[in-house]
């Protein structure tokens, strides 16, 4: 099952292949993809009326240019069905959930941090 990271509506992302999902007025979900140019990648967008056949789409799509992540973004929270993968992050990036890091890396932030403040 695929992982994902959770963005913020309007969030640029220079290296990721987006997925946006919202409920379309008649109450259909529908999901658009989008990607920024990369090197000689030239930026596009598509609308699906599938959920599960765009997330296929910019899977593909990461894989063909190059792209280092899909990230999904959400009207609302309530909209992702775990049928389609497990969002294990979300923004912004100073969150931080027990789910998400082990205490060894909660500790190595933490240590990290610190050592930033104190130079």
């Amino acid at each position: 099952m695929p992982n994902y990271r959770s963005v913020p509506i309007g969030t640029d992302l220079p290296d990721a292949v987006t997925v946006g999902i919202e409920r379309h007025d008649d109450g259909q979900l529908i999901a658009a993809v989008w990607w920024p140019s990369k090197g000689d990648v030239d930026a596009d967008e598509a609308e699906y009326t599938d959920v599960p056949e765009a997330l296929h789409a910019a899977a593909a799509a990461k894989e063909l240019h190059g792209f280092s992540e899909v990230a999904i973004t959400l009207q609302s929270p309530d909209l992702w069905d775990s049928a389609w993968g497990t969002i294990v992050g979300q923004e912004p990036l100073g969150r931080i959930d027990k789910d998400l890091l082990s205490e060894d890396e909660s500790y190595e932030l933490a240590a990290g941090l610190e050592a930033s403040r104190d130079a």
